[in-house]
């Protein structure tokens, strides 16, 4: 249809009146449009008219109102807007051939009908408006309407929109969209016109009878959030009285209830908020219940008590019933069989599914023995009653919530986003194909029943099946978990939906999570089912075997989920980390590394960081990554501006050194004592160092204990280096040995911390070099741990720092102190270690104190002080 107009405008001469001195200055604008020869300017534009019906003339108006707007309207010209001169010539489209006046096309395409509006002046103004903004009007409902634009929440207009999926729109709408008239990139179904459509209680006022403060307080929430007002029961300005069924049978008497007020279940109430519309109240009438509708569902009860109880004395007969045994598998015995690990994830519950339905309503044929049911038959209908009853839930989350959930045709679309239904249900549909293969199967042998038939056979033909479509829903089950929640709190359409799915019959009052735990739950219940009918099955029976290597099977399975699901959450784990680690390295993350554990401890060596710093420990499968802890990160009461100022937020810690688990040469036990608590060291040295570290450190934490702590890291280092014993690598010390203490920091951090307070205080970063040097040469000449004979004067006086002569080459040919002793040598255990089997305390080296060299001992003939360290420097500060 464009392609024609615009064809057929190629031949016609077009013509423009620009009327009002508000529209003179699109005269450039309008000559760009293609087919435009000539461009008028006038007052009124009433000159024109007559020229009208002889060529294609077009006037511009800047207001579609007053007497001006009226005169050249009554006389059928062309009128449009100026938002119609810069669409053509933005998007280089001919003048339109409009009958009707045309301000702008933000409402192009669109099908409106009203509803619910008795003002007649109101309505005539806004279906104008529709038409000026290019939109069209429709009086009664239709297919070809698009929104419908309503003042009440009932009626039969009303009824269709919902029924149809069409956008329920306020006249607030309309006012919006005509206040933005001058805006060409304005249209209708922008999403911020989302928030016009009308509210599901407009005009509503709710009364709440039988629910519970919380709940209730909730939903009186929900009513304003909703357009809707709420009063006490009997209010006269109720309009709604919503019951909930379950706890009310009959309204009070002393409730006044009128004949304009409806009387609706709670279901009501959420489909409303579900479906963002006001829902059908004779769908979800309150009825009253009657004496005999009570007494015929006793009755139906009753009558099912008894067919119940005529099965139980029918099978009570034969051992091994189902009844019984349901006691029998929830003994400790049985639990402890089929149990992986202690952190199992799959040990939730061991319990078997049950079910409402009597396991006599099978149609089974062939009875034995008058009547009578074998031991192993029973088990078996009970295996396959059971998966019926599992195939039902899967079914109903598929069903009932997933595909009602993600349905686009529903009022406001999906009630979802496809990124939160696939994390939620996207593992389902494995499960639930592989279980109905099983049960058909389970079926087939039941209806065909033989004592030969191989239960364990059905089990074996679906366990690779059952090993792919498991995992992926148990390793991702806490996010599962986590995105309902978050979705309940955030989307109150979901949380209505949820609400409404508890009602429902198939749903059996359970909500959406606690269904979702049911394939969790499911695997550990076969295993018990076939354990009962292993019990059950003679050892001549050919399924004997078939069962045996069922039940190991299944087990394997569900240890393959619990390591699958372990793998997961460390390499989970590892993105949290490195994203919580400031100037992490990148080659942290590796898909052969995973996660151990994470250790708080506090600096004691000072060759990370100074002594007492918070630290923290990630320790994983290859390496150790130290960190410094940020106590306090933003938000602290810190006087720095540094600290004020600065608007990035900072990570909790701040990467130190990362540690090959090949580098660590010894792990040292420090023994306790009053002055050195929870202490613990690692010896160091990779191949580009000369030297070996210590690195000593005491925790911070009293959720572990040191020995785990020192155990987990010896056992990671013995598989690095594919070592048999863990105990090789840890050694017992003596804290005096290695000058490793803990006396300050036990007793309380405030006086090292004024301590680095002082220091700050007295930092001497901004003064100038030559003073920072002549400092540093006091310091030096005045340090006790430093033996130097040219510190010393010929009288063995020392010397005062202005006398150093800076440019003096000073040689330090000290000795220090080898860790060797204490560490794993390249080629071997130390002969101090080589006894295996427990720690050894390791002896005191004898060679602390080491002779100096001929050379140096003409130089200086007083000893030289044993360090410990990377340096110098910090060693003689431990000493």
């Amino acid at each position: 249809m464009a392609d024609s107009g615009s064809t057929r405008q190629d031949d016609v001469t077009m013509k423009v009146v620009l009327v009002g001195e508000d529209t003179h200055n699109l005269e450039d604008v309008a000559r760009k449009i293609k087919g435009v020869s000539e461009i008028y300017k006038s007052e009124t534009g009433l000159e024109f008219v007559k020229d009208a019906c002889e060529c294609e003339l077009s006037f511009v108006l800047g207001n579609f109102e007053g007497e001006l707007f009226t005169k050249l309207h009554r006389a059928q010209v062309r009128i449009i807007g100026p938002p119609i001169i810069h669409r053509c010539v933005r998007d280089s489209l001919p003048l339109p051939l409009n009958v009707r006046p045309l301000f702008t096309w933000s409402m192009q395409d669109l099908v409106v009908c009203f509803t619910g509006f008795k003002n007649k002046a109101k309505l005539i103004w806004l279906v104008d408006h529709v038409h000026y903004m290019g939109g069209s009007v429709r009086k009664d409902e239709s297919i070809k309407i698009t929104h419908m634009v309503a003042n009440i929440t009932h009626g039969r207009k009303y009824r269709y929109a919902v029924n149809m999926g069409k956008p329920i729109m306020s006249e607030d709408w309309i006012n919006r969209l005509w206040s933005d008239r001058i805006d060409i990139d304005s249209t209708a179904d922008h999403p911020k016109m989302i928030a016009y459509r009308m509210k599901p209680f407009y005009e509503c006022c709710l009364s709440f009878l039988g629910f519970s403060a919380e709940e209730q307080r909730h939903m009186e929430e929900l009513t304003i959030e909703n357009g809707g007002t709420f009063a006490e029961p009997g209010n006269e300005d109720t309009t709604h009285l919503v019951i909930d069924d379950q706890n009310i049978k009959e309204v009070p008497q002393d409730i006044t209830v009128t004949a304009k007020v409806f009387l609706v279940r709670g279901e009501w109430f959420w489909g409303c908020i579900q479906m963002a519309a006001c829902a059908d109240e004779q769908i979800y009438t309150f009825e009253k219940m009657s004496t005999p509708a009570r007494y015929q569902r006793n009755n139906n009860a009753m009558a099912k008590n008894r067919k119940r109880k005529r099965l139980q004395e029918l099978v009570a007969e034969t051992e091994g019933s189902p009844f019984m045994a349901y006691k029998r598998r929830s003994s400790s015995t049985d639990i402890s069989a089929t149990s992986m690990s202690p952190d199992s994830f799959l040990d939730l519950t061991y319990t078997p599914d049950k079910s409402d339905t009597l396991l006599a309503e099978l149609k089974l044929e062939n009875k034995e023995d008058g009547g009578k049911y074998s031991k192993r038959r029973m088990v078996v209908m009970e295996l396959l009653q059971t998966e019926q009853n599992y195939v039902g839930i899967l079914q109903t989350i598929l069903n009932t919530f997933k595909a009602q959930i993600e349905k686009p045709d529903q009022y406001n679309g999906p009630i979802l986003a496809q990124q939160d239904t696939k994390i939620i249900f996207g593992n389902i549909p494995p499960i639930y194909e592989a279980h109905c293969k099983l049960r058909d199967s389970l079926l087939y042998l039941v209806e065909h029943w033989s004592e030969n038939n191989s239960v364990g056979d059905c089990l074996l033909k679906r366990a690779d099946e059952l090993m792919k479509a498991y995992p992926p829903f148990v390793n991702f089950f806490e996010n599962t978990k986590e995105t309902i929640q978050k979705c309940d709190h955030s989307n109150p359409r979901f949380h209505a939906f949820l609400k409404l799915c508890l009602s429902k019959l198939e749903c059996g009052r359970q909500s959406l999570q606690e269904l979702l735990i049911r394939p969790v739950q499911r695997l550990p219940s076969i295993v018990l089912l076939l354990q009962d009918l292993l019990k059950r099955t003679d050892a001549s029976n050919p399924d004997k075997v078939k069962l045996e290597q069922a039940i190991e099977k299944v087990k394997n399975i569900m240890t393959h989920i619990n390591e699958d699901k372990r793998k997961t959450e460390s390499q989970v784990v590892m993105f949290d980390i490195v994203n919580d680690i400031d100037n992490c390295p990148a080659t942290l993350l590796s898909a052969n590394r995973h996660f151990v554990m994470k250790v708080d401890v506090m600096e004691l060596s000072g060759n990370l960081s100074s002594r007492g710093d918070p630290l923290t420990l990630f320790v994983f499968s290859d390496n150790v990554e130290i960190c410094k802890r940020r106590i306090k990160i933003l938000g602290s009461n810190s006087r720095s501006p540094a600290i004020q100022n600065h608007k990035t937020p900072q990570k909790a810690y701040k990467h130190l050194e990362m540690i090959s688990m090949t580098s660590i040469k010894r792990v040292l036990d420090v023994d306790e004592t009053e002055d050195c608590r929870l202490a613990f060291g690692l010896i160091c040295k990779d191949s580009a160092q000369t030297k070996e570290k210590l690195y000593s450190f005491t925790l911070a934490m009293d959720d572990v204990s040191k020995n785990e702590v020192l155990t987990s890291i010896c056992k990671n280092l013995a598989i690095v280096l594919c070592r048999p014993d863990i105990e090789t690598f840890l050694a017992k010390v003596n804290g005096e040995e290695l000058n490793i203490n803990t006396k300050d920091l036990h007793k309380g951090n405030k006086a090292l911390k004024f301590s680095r307070r002082v220091s700050r205080a007295f930092s001497f970063n901004k003064t100038p070099s030559k003073l920072k040097r002549a400092v540093s040469g006091m310091v030096h000449g005045l340090s006790p741990f430093v033996r130097d004979s040219k510190q010393f004067n010929g009288t063995g006086v020392r010397k005062l720092a202005s006398t150093f002569d800076l440019t003096e080459r000073l040689d330090d040919d000290s000795d220090t102190m080898s860790l060797g002793a204490y560490s794993l040598q390249e080629e071997g255990i130390s002969p101090s270690t080589s006894i295996i089997g427990s720690p050894q305390r390791l002896s005191k080296p004898s060679h602390i104190f080491v002779t100096p060299s001929k050379s140096a001992a003409k130089a200086v003939k007083t000893p030289k002080w044993a360090t410990i360290g990377p340096s110098s420097a910090s060693k003689t500060k431990y000493l």
